[in-house]
């Protein structure tokens, strides 16, 4: 059994090497794709565990959140790193550190909850 904090690495590592391999100027994440980017398997205990993640990040304002309209019942939510944004060039110019930054931030994100 892979324990939390790894699957949490290989996300943001996915997650980092989704950006710098970008090449136009804003990159749009979905959790399943951001999971088998990571080389995990595709269970649904997985994709939510991506999901909570992206989330985290939103709401530590390392991401955006974006919706897109509805087309069926179930809403749809992407996540988008444009440009603009500190994640965006750090993982271009150094992979490593933008990793750290990602775990640190949802680190940071636990000890909230813990103090709460």
């Amino acid at each position: 059994m892979v324990e939390g904090g790894n699957i949490e690495e290989k996300l943001a590592k996915a997650l980092v090497k989704l950006i710098g391999g970008a090449r136009g100027r804003r990159v749009t994440i979905k959790t399943a794709t951001l999971v088998k980017l990571a080389g995990l398997d595709e269970k649904h205990r997985n994709i939510l565990k991506a999901a909570k993640m992206l989330s985290k990040l939103s709401k530590e304002r390392v991401i955006k959140v974006e919706f897109k309209e509805k087309i069926s019942r179930a809403k749809s939510i992407m996540y988008v790193v444009d440009d603009q944004m500190d994640l965006w060039r750090i993982s271009k110019l150094n992979p490593d550190d933008a990793t750290k930054i990602i775990l640190k931030s949802l680190e940071r994100f636990k000890n909230k909850a813990r103090l709460t």
